[in-house]
C-alpha cells in the first residue's frame, strides 16, 4: 500500500495542530530557515534536504560570531564574502521545532517562494517543521478544502 503514499513537508503549528503549509515533496528536495540571530541581530540561514522521507540538516551561513553561533571548524567550514558557511553536515533531524518570533523574524524558504512565519502565525507559537507519509486520498480532500477556503 506504500504506492498510495506520498512523503509531504508540513509546517504546523503544534498548540492547535493546524497546518500552516504542506506540499508534496520529491527525494533530494532542499529547503531553508532564514532569522535574525537574537543576540547579533544579524541573518542566520540553515539549510536543509529530504532523503529517503526524513530531513537532513546540510549546512549553515551567518555573517558574525556571537553567542550560539558555531566557532569550531566543523565540517566543511568556509569563510567567503565576509560570511561564514559551515558545508556538509548532513544531521539527520527527527523535525524541526521553532519558536516564532516576531524579533527573529523567522522565514520558511521552499523553493522560489519565502513564507514569514512571523507573519502567518502569533508570536511565540510553536511551529514544527517536519515530513510525514499521507495518502494520496487525504492530500487531495486537503487540497480540495484549502482551495475551497480560497474562494469565499
Amino acid at each position: 500500500m506504500s504506492f498510495l503514499q506520498e512523503s509531504v513537508l508540513v509546517v504546523k503549528e503544534a498548540k492547535a495542530n493546524k497546518i500552516i503549509w504542506q506540499e508534496k515533496v520529491e527525494e533530494g528536495a532542499n529547503f531553508a530557515i532564514e532569522y535574525l540571530h537574537s543576540v547579533e541581530r544579524t541573518p542566520v540561514w540553515e539549510y536543509f534536504k529530504v532523503k529517503n522521507g526524513e530531513i537532513f540538516l546540510t549546512g549553515t551561513l551567518y555573517e558574525s560570531y556571537g553567542a550560539g553561533l558555531p566557532f569550531l571548524k566543523k565540517n566543511n567550514y568556509i569563510v567567503a564574502n565576509d560570511k561564514f558557511e559551515i558545508k556538509d553536515i548532513n544531521r539527520k533531524l527527527d523535525n524541526i521545532p521553532l519558536r516564532i518570533s516576531d524579533y527573529a523574524q523567522h522565514k520558511f524558504i521552499y523553493g522560489d517562494e519565502e513564507y514569514k512565519l512571523y507573519d502567518i502565525t502569533q508570536p511565540q507559537s510553536l511551529v514544527v517543521i517536519s515530513v510525514e507519509r499521507r495518502s494520496r486520498i487525504r492530500l487531495l480532500v486537503e487540497e480540495g478544502k484549502r482551495w475551497l477556503r480560497l474562494k469565499r
